[in-house]
This record gives C-alpha cells, structure tokens and sequence, in this order.
C-alpha cells in the first residue's frame, strides 16, 4: 500500500541497525588511522594510503546515508521511485569502489613483499579483471535492469576479489614461513625479529579475516538464491544476505584501515601470545602499508631492521640485526 507517511518494516530496521554499527566502528577506527599517518613523514606512499583511506570512508557515508533515505522513505511515493532507480545506483559504487581499493591495497602490500614477476602478474592480472567488471557492473547495467546478469557479474566478480586476497594472504605467508625458516632462532628472540614476526603476523591475520567473511557472504548468497522466501527460515536468509551484502562496503573499507591501527597499537596475535622479545634490543619498523614502496625508493635498495648496539659488542649486533629476505626485496 502506497501512503505519504514513511514506514520502516522490521528486518529493514534490523538491517540497517547491522551497518549503522559497522559505520560506528569505522567512525572510530578513520580518525586514529588518519592520525597514525599524518604522524608519518608525508611521502607519496604514504599520502596515497590517506587518499584511499578519506575516500573509503566518504563511500561509506554515502553507502550509509543512502540507506537511511531509502529506509525512511519506505512505503511512499517518493521511497517507490528512489527504491526503484536512484538507490540501486547510488549503492553499486561504494560497494565496488571500496571493494577495488581494498583489493588494491592488498596487492600493493604482496607486490613489495613477495616480488614474484610470475605472481605479481597473476595478481595484478585478478585485480583488473575484478576491477574492469565491477565498473561493468555499475555503468553498464541499468539499476532496474535483468537481474539474472547483473546477479552472474556480481557473482564473478565476488570469485575474481576472492581469488585476489587468497593469492596475496598465501603469498605473505609463505615469505612469512621462508624468513621464519632461514632466522629459526631469531624469530622471538631479539625485538626486531620480534616487530618482523608481529607485522607478518598481522597481515596474515587480516587477510583470513577477510577471506572468512567473503566465504561467509558468498555461503549466504548461494543459500538466498536457492531459497523461495515460503518458509519462516528462508525469509531469515535472504534477510541475512540483504544484511550482509550492504555490509560489505564498510568491512572492505575497514580492512585495511583498521590495520593501520592494530599495527601501531601492536594487538596482532604474536604480541599478545608466546615469548617476549629481549629487552637489550630496541628497534623501530615500518607501518604495513603501501608507503613501503615509495620510503624504500627514498632510503636505498635495502630495508633492514637494525637494533640499538648492545652491551656485548659488535658481534651481538650482528647476530640480532634483522633483514627480510634478500636485500632488494627488504619490506620492513
């Protein structure tokens, strides 16, 4: 029934409840982030990072305002036409752009850690097709256009970012388990050995982070679209999907913005479990950004980890200076 005065239905309040409380949190994390980097000497790298990092948090304002709008103008003329057209619209491009710059982001960071030419071209290959059909998929399609193809890019594209992160989370993890294999003792035993493990860990640990809730997501699309909405738990299912896909703009925008943070903050799992580093070594690393490029380009072809001396003299800092893989490669 049509009618002037707005009406919000239960599952879209509860929906909308669900990313308010996503926004809430990338309210707090944008803030620190943006402090965290202006601390930082402004390089390229780094004003890029920021760029990215302003310009998620703009796309998910408009995700978040547009939604609001549409919940509120529910049930009246204007909510029919906005619903019908301009919403659609409105929510492809912050869905993909965040998505692309998330998605970028990672790349960047496995490209410097993980200089592969035969993977770095796989990647780099995965991240323009994803980027290339989730424009299709915003210019191309009209909003009220054939659901069935619109529902088939999506889907592809969803595989194409999958297969981006999982590629980039093995990658860091296996130049992860290479410098654990060749630094076997020094893994935990000095504090830059220590501030290696704790940013390798970290990137780890965000990238199957957002690996599980891109599995989760796909899990209950798939359970959605199988579902014909005549029983009580398929009405819970597609709502959950609705919920979940409208999520997925501030999750990719607070994926690598929250990790600027959890870094500075050191609350990955290598510092909060296992031994503590030595405390007769001290040492200052790299943020795990994509700066790394343009601050390695500034400071010569080797980025190590080096230690204050210690008391015992130069042989002792020799065996607790720390470098990641070859010296042209150097991420940290």
């Amino acid at each position: 029934m049509v009618t002037d005065a707005p009406s919000i239905s239960p599952p879209a309040a509860i929906s909308l409840c669900f990313v308010a409380i996503l926004y809430g949190v990338h309210l707090l994390v944008f803030p620190a982030a943006t402090y965290i980097l202006f601390r930082k000497r402004l390089t390229r790298g780094n004003l890029g990072m920021l760029a990215a990092v302003v310009f998620m948090f703009a796309t998910s304002t408009v995700l978040i305002a547009t939604l609001f709008s549409a919940t509120i103008l529910d049930g009246t003329l204007l909510g029919i036409y906005f619903n019908r057209g301009v919403r659609a619209r409105i929510l492809m491009w912050p869905r993909n752009m965040n998505l692309i710059s998330a998605d970028a982001i990672v790349v960047w960071r496995m490209t410097v850690l993980y200089p592969n030419r035969i993977v770095r071209a796989g990647i780099l290959f995965l991240l323009f097709s994803f980027s290339m059909l989730a424009l299709f998929n915003s210019i191309g399609e009209p909003a009220d256009g054939p659901f069935e193809r619109a529902l088939i890019l999506s889907t592809v594209a969803s595989f194409l970012s999958f297969g981006t992160n999982l590629i980039a989370t093995a990658a860091i993890s296996w130049k992860a388990w290479t410098y654990h294999k060749k630094n076997p003792r020094s893994w935990r035993e000095t504090e830059p050995s220590h501030a290696v493990n704790s940013a390798f860990m970290l990137l780890i640990e965000t990238g199957m982070l957002y690996l599980s809730w891109q599995i989760l997501v796909a899990t209950i699309s798939y359970l959605s679209s199988s579902c014909d909405g005549s029983t009580q738990s398929c009405i819970a299912i597609q709502f959950s999907s609705n919920a979940f896909a409208e999520s997925t703009t501030i999750v990719a925008a607070l994926y690598p913005t929250s990790t600027l943070v959890i870094v500075a903050l050191k609350k990955s799992i290598a510092d909060q479990c296992g031994p503590l580093p030595s405390t007769f070594a001290s040492s200052s690393y790299l943020l795990s950004s994509p700066s790394m490029r343009s601050m390695r380009s500034t400071a010569g072809p080797a980025m190590m980890i080096q230690p204050l001396p210690p008391k015992d003299g130069p042989q002792s800092v020799a065996k607790a200076s720390t470098s990641v893989g070859p010296h042209k490669d150097g991420y940290f």
